[in-house]
């Protein structure tokens, strides 16, 4: 019973991210429709808004048919298995660690201009530490892809949309 009410639980929290996540990307889309046409730039400056937008929908209705899927999965195993203990790796610590993570990457992006690779870098390293473990190894593994993708993104930003990180 506890667990039902538990999966129960993740499933709403799950359609609830999925559905703000959706909201988000209709107000980011409503937004990239009143940015000016391109003048010189090849994709506009519509273009990355958009791609996120439609990528954060791609992204929620993922979340929304996965909740979906694990409970009538989860439905169907209630019945052959009996109730266990069963306690959740999910932590609000984790996700505040993780919004604080964010802000202040996102604040010595803008404030501070710290440069692209080095801030991504950092903050991958963080999250991975986080939200996995926290050990050495952990923090070498989520560095060296951090460092890959900045570096990936920013050559994708400055040589397709012709936007410079500095």
């Amino acid at each position: 019973m506890e667990r039902s009410r538990r999966q129960s639980r993740e499933m709403t929290a799950d359609l609830v991210l999925a559905g703000l996540v959706a909201i988000v990307a209709v107000v980011l889309l409503y937004g990239a429709a009143s940015l000016p046409p391109p003048r010189f730039d090849p994709l506009g400056s519509a273009a990355l808004p958009r791609a996120l937008a439609v990528l954060m929908l791609i992204f929620s209705a993922i979340i929304a048919g996965r909740a979906v899927l694990h409970r009538k999965s989860s439905d169907d195993e209630d019945a052959a298995m009996p109730d266990e203990d069963v306690t959740s790796a999910a932590s609000p610590l984790r996700g505040l660690l993780i919004l604080v993570a964010l802000v202040v990457y996102v604040g010595a992006l803008d404030f501070a201009h710290a440069p692209f690779v080095p801030a991504t870098t950092a903050m991958m390293m963080v999250s991975g530490l986080v939200l996995h473990r926290a050990d050495l190894r952990t923090g070498l593994l989520f560095g060296a892809i951090g460092l890959g993708l900045a570096l990936a993104l920013g050559y994708v930003f400055t040589h397709f949309l012709y936007v410079d990180f500095g």
